[in-house]
């Protein structure tokens, strides 16, 4: 069932019930994956899956402070997702007491003197991929995250991301090509 922002916020305040069950079906996904792309290194499987039902409920909670005028439900939704993922990755990292980043795997030690240099260069080349990746946007940046970070395929991607998998594939062809010609360009 698909329907328009304004009719799902009508929907809130008419069958609470089915709004929530719309806001799942629509956007877990996408959830999941800002939440995963946040918690990778540092939380576990149970830290991403209680992020998630907060996210959903904080969302739900929250409807009446959307507005269709102000922006999509979808990046109403993205925002709440990836503000409560930061912070969640913050609460993690600070009980854990372990050295995390939030873009990268955990760092527990720091390098040798003089592997220093050359872990430097390889933290920066890898932060500046991870920029030019995430200013593909959405849905493109976790597409190509989902398939070369993660090895997903294209059928389990489309079902992460709710798309079909022809529309990734399509998308995943697009992106790579953006992503060499940003790449030779030096960015």
């Amino acid at each position: 069932m698909t329907m328009t922002d304004p009719e799902w916020y009508a929907l809130c305040r008419d069958d609470r019930k089915k709004a929530f069950t719309y806001l799942a079906e629509q956007f877990g996904n996408l959830i999941y994956a800002i939440v995963l792309s946040k918690l990778h290194g540092c939380g576990t499987r149970e830290d991403i899956e209680d992020c998630v039902s907060d996210i959903m409920v904080e969302v739900f909670r929250n409807a009446g402070n959307y507005s269709a005028e102000a922006g999509s439900l979808k990046t109403y939704v993205s925002t709440i997702a990836k503000r409560r993922a930061i912070d969640c990755f913050r609460q993690l990292s600070h009980r854990s007491g372990m050295y995390c980043s939030i873009d990268d795997e955990t760092v527990e030690l720091p390098p040798d003197e003089q592997d220093t240099e050359n872990e430097a260069e390889q933290n920066i080349m890898s932060q500046n991929l991870r920029d030019i990746i995430q200013s593909l946007g959405e849905p493109d940046s976790s597409i190509i995250i989902y398939q070369y970070f993660y090895r997903l395929t294209v059928k389990e991607t489309a079902k992460k991301l709710s798309m079909t998998s022809g529309a990734v594939q399509k998308r995943s062809v697009r992106a790579r090509k953006k992503l060499a010609q940003m790449l030779g360009k030096g960015e």
